[in-house]
């Protein structure tokens, strides 16, 4: 069905999102975002005409035309939440979706200027690590939560180079302490997925958690709590920082959606380093900890060297 000029002419850019008519989908980053057909073809329409009224009437017509058998007042609330569902919009609230009441809706965001081209996506997904909250009435504590945060921004970035961009902790730091929405945060830091955490002392153990969300719909996509002696902070510190990003390794395959990786050789040997390095940090935390640090400057090279043997 030709709802639009837009599904004519190609990507379209609004916001953190690109909208592919041909793939009927959303990508926001790396993360692709698949509509029904009458939300999809609703927002086409809005991208059509930005800033302007479209009529209720009007996408009636378009989409439910004569001789369709539909409620039509529920059908199009319902296709109106589920787009607002999946560019994480609000009615009270809106950034793109304005309601205007009993008349129809207006598309309110922002446009990305016109391109000559597709635009070009990035190689890899974003993640922002936001500084782990203190929980204990000490505000001592509060130097070991910032270490934590710098030790999980530098093993993630260890651990995914080539599959997730993680955000500089100068950027991050600004959030500490911040009730902004996840989605908010997100969307002021262009991320596809957030860590957050948090630190509680207990006698003379600290309990630490992490929690992966989606930056777009705030889902909970993965969660684990640590515990550690309080007799080493900074063993503490590097140990549960190298586990939480073995375990988000593990876990990868159901969250991320990035690009797949130029070669299946790539795709075995990073995952045969995955394995080892968890092993390794569950038969032995501390030791573990301490010699994956020693190796971490060869992880690059074994990796793309191993590729290589089994792409012969």
């Amino acid at each position: 069905m030709d709802v639009s000029k837009a599904v004519e002419e190609g990507p379209s850019g609004f916001g953190s999102f690109e909208l592919y008519p041909r793939l009927r989908e959303i990508r926001r980053g790396s993360t692709r975002i698949r509509l029904q057909q009458q939300p999809f073809d609703i927002l086409c329409m809005m991208l059509d005409r930005p800033g302007e009224l479209l009529a209720r009437d009007d996408i009636r017509l378009k989409l439910w035309p004569e001789g369709t058998f539909v409620d039509f007042e529920h059908s199009l609330n319902a296709a109106i939440k589920r787009l607002r569902s999946a560019l994480g919009d609000s009615a009270h609230n809106p950034r793109f979706i304005e309601t205007l009441s009993r008349r129809g809706y207006r598309f309110i965001g922002a446009l990305a200027d016109e391109q000559k081209g597709p635009p070009t996506l990035p190689s890899c997904a974003r993640l922002a690590v936001l500084p782990f909250s203190n929980l204990s009435p000490d505000p001592a504590q509060d130097v070991f939560c910032d270490g934590l945060t710098e030790d999980v921004i530098t093993q993630i970035g260890q651990r995914f180079r080539g599959r997730v961009d993680v955000v500089a902790r100068r950027s991050i730091m600004a959030f500490k302490g911040s009730t902004d929405r996840v989605s908010q945060i997100g969307e002021h830091l262009q991320t596809d997925y957030l860590l957050e955490g948090s630190v509680r002392r207990d006698d003379e153990r600290l309990r630490m958690t992490a929690r992966l969300v989606d930056a777009l719909t705030e889902t909970h996509l993965w969660a684990e709590a640590y515990e550690r002696p309080l007799t080493d902070p900074l063993s503490a510190q590097y140990e549960t920082a190298s586990l939480i990003a073995a375990s988000l390794l593990l876990e990868a395959a159901t969250w991320l959606t990035v690009p797949a990786p130029r070669a299946m050789g790539q795709v075995r040997a990073q995952r045969s380093l995955e394995r080892f390095e968890t092993g390794m940090l569950r038969i032995d935390p501390h030791g573990g900890a301490t010699r994956l640090q020693q190796l971490a400057p060869t992880r690059v090279d074994f990796v793309d060297h191993s590729a290589r043997r089994q792409n012969r």
